[in-house]
């Protein structure tokens, strides 16, 4: 008559849960401070795409942007996730970072649109609108589309 052996996690269970548990703790505590804020403002965005939207139906009428990046792409579902969103403490103000692209094909090209806007009486209204190229070196730049103070 043979022993039973019992399978390998049974025998090991305790030391795996324990594991796994010491791991999430240690991951867990190394997330930012900021992070459920930075998640709520994200979803705050997303539920009011029309601040990044009409931000880039401005930024398409700029002489040097059709220059430089061709006709821009409309946002994607993930632009926003490439970038950043800052609510003020009322909600009535935002700072957006989001990629824009543009239908020419150049090569290891990376621009971001930065957004400054104000609700209101209900309505966005913008304070500055900027479109910086990073990359290539040589076309580094940053390009003013709005400025008001």
């Amino acid at each position: 008559m043979t022993a039973y052996k019992k399978p390998w996690f049974k025998r090991k269970r305790t030391w795996f849960l324990l594991f796994v548990l010491t791991f999430m703790g240690l991951f867990i505590s190394t997330l930012p401070k900021e992070l459920p804020r930075n998640v709520a403002y994200l979803a705050k965005a997303y539920s009011e795409p029309e601040i990044c939207e009409e931000a880039l139906a401005i930024t398409k009428n700029a002489p040097k942007i059709l220059t430089l990046l061709g006709e821009l792409e409309p946002m994607g579902k993930l632009d926003m996730l490439n970038g950043s969103v800052g609510y003020s403490k009322g909600g009535d103000s935002v700072a957006i970072t989001i990629d824009v692209r543009g239908d020419k094909k150049i090569k290891n090209i990376r621009s971001k649109m930065d957004v400054l806007a104000e609700k209101v009486n209900g309505k966005w209204e913008y304070r500055n609108i900027k479109v910086r190229i990073k990359q290539p070196l040589e076309m580094k730049q940053t390009i003013p589309i709005l400025n008001k103070q």
